[in-house]
């Protein structure tokens, strides 16, 4: 037998094992399948439980909406099998947003439940052997409700923000309106941004309006900053508004935030000026000018129309907080290194007048500046001895947060905060009217807080008894405030020490991002404070409340006061306002897209009937 042939047979060989191998393996699959489908003949899944029938159906209950005590019946369905009637006993449980409630009775179609004393209005829904069955959204009557005709709530400006709500000076007891100021825009198709003035009626009042607001373009949207070699471009903003406290006749208001361009000066009106985060303007908003005899480069002078106000910071940083004084300064809180103004006999002017080249002046501050009217640097207000055209004091070790204004116009400054002007400090500092550390204030609030503050809202007001009450409110990310345990929330009183009638009850699910105490009846010889707060929690003493909560001076949530939903988002402001009815109500500004089951746009307005809980919080007294 030679080679070729020996190669030819094994080769044939090694082809026949391999197509045995396939035959036995396909008949082996064939007699697992042969088996298995012997093995299904049964349904592997008869005996097990059944599916659950029962549905918790989205009709509207009747009543539609009631307070606590109440029998309220919903429409469901498949509930028979799931009750034992003569027992009246029930195999299922009833929710109102997160809270229990009693079963009165049941049929296969309807549940008729009664509303817990403590509830917020919420989703409602049935749970039956672990599963969830959900219903409609349940209002919970009570105090306070969303005002349906102040319809502005369902737009709301475009595009930003709230950040401060003004109320406008002359304002009585029959008329509300107030300034809006922030990020935003007018509206999608709108290049106006920033300041908006609006009503408790129709809510955007026009624009032009004579004494009141008067501008055509507000704040220019974006500003560029120049640090070195890097160009950042960041969204402008107006952070909030002070009436001029010096003229009362006629006020005057100061705007500050973070802006170069208001009213399109600086690419309309005169090109190369440009404004410094903060500015004085007339009463109806419009640019307070002045004549200035500039020299052209023809050597003549031109007479241009000039903003009177110039001063402010570098584009690094905001003003963070800016209040004027009753002898007529303006205190202002940054972040920035730098006062920053124009030396006009010094500037230059194009041929025909249009535009400026600027001699902008330079001068170091730290944390916290003076100006006169005009906006030129105060040096005789925290700077250094030794030389206060060049130094100031040392100011915050730390970043500043935010900061108010007390009645004797000290200044009481929070943030991420280790010292100020060398003197150790836990994220608070009090400054009095001559800027100088109040150290009888940094005594009394001892070790601070453990955490930053990031918000700080200052109220005078008068309380029940009519006697005047100064108080401020600490939010922030601190879990104690001068040894004491508190979940990023503390109110003091001015001098630094706690207010001893305030008890803050346990708060679970998250922390509060905004508190300010308001008086809810101004007009009343009654007064009514309580603190309005927004935040991430969902309890507070033990009962559901998701993001929004009206205190008494006390802690009490009282139920009345409390039956609106889940807010979602953060509040920046919250003053007392006329309904679109004109009775008691409560406007809330800020970046919330949510409240009590209805969307919003960074601002709605509350009806609240205080009547209705003078008895309930009677009974909370001790």
């Amino acid at each position: 037998m030679n080679k070729r042939y020996c190669d030819n047979y094994r080769g044939w060989l090694h082809k026949a094992m391999g197509m045995l191998c396939i035959i036995a393996l396909s008949l082996a699959v064939v007699g697992c399948n042969a088996d298995e489908e012997d093995s299904i003949k049964e349904n592997p899944y008869l005996g097990g439980r059944e599916p659950l029938t029962v549905k918790l159906l989205s009709e509207t209950p009747d009543p539609e909406t009631a307070g606590p005590g109440t029998e309220v019946t919903f429409k469901a369905s498949g509930l028979a099998k799931y009750f034992h009637k003569d027992e009246n006993k029930f195999d299922f449980d009833f929710y109102i947003s997160d809270e229990l409630c009693e079963i009165a009775t049941a049929t296969d179609s309807t549940l008729t439940i009664v509303v817990p004393e403590n509830v917020s209005s919420g989703t409602t829904y049935l749970v039956l052997e672990n599963q969830i069955f959900y219903g409609p959204y349940f209002n919970v009557s009570g105090s306070v409700s969303v005002d349906q005709g102040f319809e502005y709530y369902k737009t709301g400006p475009s595009f930003g923000s709230i950040f401060a709500c003004v109320p406008w000076a002359g304002n009585t007891q029959q008329t509300t309106e107030f300034y809006l100021c922030g990020d935003f825009k007018q509206s999608k198709n709108s290049a106006y941004s920033g300041l908006l003035m609006i009503n408790n009626e129709k809510g955007l009042i026009n624009f032009g309006t004579a004494n009141k607001f008067a501008l055509k373009y507000g704040i220019y949207g974006r500003i560029r900053v120049e640090d070195g070699n890097t160009i950042s471009s960041y969204l402008a903003k107006l952070s909030g508004m002070d009436y001029w406290k010096a003229d009362k006749e006629s006020p005057k208001a100061l705007l500050y935030g973070w802006f170069n361009d208001y009213e399109r000066w600086s690419s309309l009106t005169l090109d190369g000026f440009n404004f410094r985060n903060v500015l004085l303007v007339n009463n109806n908003m419009t640019v307070i000018t002045e004549k200035k005899k500039l020299p052209n480069p023809d050597g003549n002078l031109k007479e241009i129309s000039v903003p009177v106000f110039n001063g402010g910071t570098d584009m690094l940083n905001e003003i963070i907080r800016a209040f004027s004084t009753t002898d007529g300064k303006i205190i202002a809180v940054t972040n920035s290194r730098w006062h920053v103004h124009i030396d006009y006999e010094n500037t230059t002017c194009s041929t025909d007048g249009k535009a400026i080249i600027p001699a902008e002046v330079y001068t170091k501050i730290k944390s916290v500046m003076r100006m006169d009217q005009k906006g030129a640097l105060d040096l005789e207000y925290r700077r250094s001895s030794v030389s206060p055209e060049e130094e100031a004091l040392p100011g915050a070790d730390g970043e500043i947060k935010d900061a108010c204004m007390t009645n004797d116009e000290s200044i009481i400054i929070v943030g991420d905060l280790t010292a100020f002007d060398g003197k150790a400090v836990n994220n608070i500092v009090k400054l009095d009217k001559d800027g100088v550390v109040d150290d009888a204030f940094s005594a009394n609030v001892g070790a601070g807080a453990d955490g930053e503050i990031t918000k700080i809202t200052y109220t005078s007001y008068l309380d029940e008894n009519g006697i005047s009450q100064e108080r401020i409110v600490l939010v922030g990310g601190f879990t104690a405030f001068n040894g004491k345990s508190v979940p990023g929330l503390a109110v003091l009183n001015v001098d630094g020490t706690f207010d001893s009638g305030f008890e803050l009850k346990n708060m679970e699910g998250g922390r509060p991002n905004f508190a300010k105490i308001v008086d809810l009846t101004p007009n009343s010889y009654v007064h009514k404070p309580h603190l309005v707060i927004s935040g991430t929690f969902n309890k507070y003493a033990g009962i559901t409340r998701q993001g929004f909560l009206i205190l008494d001076m006390k802690g009490n949530a009282i139920q009345e006061f409390n039956v609106p939903g889940r807010f979602y988002g953060e509040l920046y402001d919250a003053q007392y306002s006329l309904t679109s009815d004109y009775a008691n109500g409560l406007l809330l500004t800020g970046d919330f897209t949510s409240f009590d089951g209805k969307r919003m746009n960074n601002i709605v307005m509350l009806k609240v009937d205080v009547k209705n809980v003078e008895k309930e919080e009677t009974e909370e007294q001790p």
